[in-house]
């Protein structure tokens, strides 16, 4: 449970104001993704496994912020065998993109959903 900081006396005081949310314009933190990197981390992964088993490349949430794309098509470079997404419409724009392999949906699909998925 979060307390309230203790003042000069000693005595808690009160919760420091909420602020206002930091302007859209302003970058917390930069993430520089080496395609290249994923390629070859994915080629490494890829050697480690045993005769007959394929590696499954999580790009959930666009890639974890980096482009779902651009970080499929990366690992699948590298070897991946298929792919898992979190929903349907990620699902939907690898495939609009050209992504051919086997797709995995790790969330709910709802009824139209599943009749769109299922061929």
């Amino acid at each position: 449970m979060l307390k309230p900081a203790r003042g000069r006396s000693g005595a808690r005081g009160s919760f420091p104001p909420v602020h206002e949310p930091v302007e859209a314009t302003a970058v917390r933190a930069l993430a520089r993704v080496n395609l290249a990197a994923i390629e070859r981390n994915v080629r490494r992964l890829v050697a480690d496994l045993g005769p007959g088993v394929e590696l499954c490349g999580v790009v959930k949430g666009d890639g974890y912020g980096h482009g779902a794309v651009e970080t499929a098509r990366a690992a699948l470079a590298g070897g991946a065998a298929r792919l898992a997404v979190s929903t349907a419409l990620e699902a939907a724009r690898l495939r609009e993109s050209g992504v051919e392999v086997p797709l995995l949906v790790m969330g709910p699909l709802s009824a139209s959903e599943l009749d769109a998925a299922t061929p």
